[in-house]
């Protein structure tokens, strides 16, 4: 078998132009790179997007955490990860206008793309408008040619007047992200040969009342005792609750604190969303 080669070139450069990557929005948007193209560090993954309807692409744990936080904030409309500045003539410039050696390809030399790890759409006080935020370990801020590249990024930034900055490990809750990373496949329910939507519905407004009037019984009991009442497997109303949580039908106490199903209803989860106080946006302002 031949050895793939992942080294960028002029060829691939065009070749992902004409795949229309980097373009588009929402749905439509292709990332700059996918999960296939180059070796990672940290571990990549493939999330589908509750807020895109796609599929997104993440080149270490640091950024599929940060996705998670992007996609619980209710003031973001649109995530972009692996975005690129195509406009390499104006990096260049400014490479060169700050005596600073613009990135190249170790392999062909080939001057590169530069990305932004993601451009994101916040609506805000009935306006949209986009921040950039790269992502990065703490302690590749330390590396002065790490420093060099974030300059030319954050000065392209400046100039299309978006607000750009890091975020480190340090700013993103594991915990957090962790919660939704629990609920996150449950959003959609899924309609099975017996049950239709309607049915699910139903039993999702008794799991409601359920919670609602059992706040001091342990709520892995109370899952339990509705799958044995209405002769479901195991976990089946486990899952409609990561579905209500998923829709902040109902809300986790705290977000910031990894979620157990060993601790009584009333400690963990706030039953009427209309009354709840959200947590606040995590979006490393």
């Amino acid at each position: 078998m031949a050895k793939r080669k992942y080294g960028i070139d002029e060829d691939k450069i065009q070749k992902y132009m004409k795949e229309g990557r980097g373009q588009g929005v929402g749905r439509d948007y292709k990332p700059w790179i996918n999960i296939h193209d180059f070796p990672s560090q940290g571990r990549v993954s493939r999330c589908f997007g509750w807020k895109t309807g796609r599929i997104h692409h993440f080149l270490s744990d640091s950024e599929t955490r940060y996705f998670y936080l992007l996609e619980w904030s209710d003031c973001i409309i649109d995530i972009r990860e692996q975005y690129p500045i195509l406009d390499r003539d104006r990096t260049q410039k400014i490479a060169e206008e700050k005596g600073i050696k613009y990135p190249e390809d170790v392999a062909t030399k080939t001057p590169l793309i530069l990305t932004t790890d993601f451009l994101i759409t916040v609506r805000k006080d009935g306006k949209n408008f986009n921040v950039a935020r790269t992502i990065k370990p703490s302690r590749d801020l330390e590396k002065p040619r790490t420093i060099e590249k974030f300059e030319i990024e954050k000065t392209y930034w400046e100039e299309q007047d978006i607000d750009w900055s890091i975020v480190t490990e340090k700013e993103i809750s594991r915990e957090f992200a962790s919660n939704v990373e629990w609920v996150h496949d449950s959003y959609k329910l899924e309609t099975t040969t017996d049950l239709d939507m309607s049915s699910l519905m139903k039993l999702t407004d008794i799991l409601k009342e359920r919670l609602s009037s059992n706040s001091t019984i342990l709520l892995k009991n109370l899952l339990h005792d509705l799958d044995t009442e209405f002769n479901y497997n195991n976990g089946f109303f486990l899952y409609l609750l990561k579905h209500l949580v998923a829709t902040k039908q109902v809300m986790i106490n705290c977000m910031d604190r990894k979620f157990n199903i060993n601790q009584p209803v009333g400690d963990l989860l706030l039953i009427n969303s209309n009354s709840a106080v959200l947590e606040k946006e995590k979006i490393a302002q």
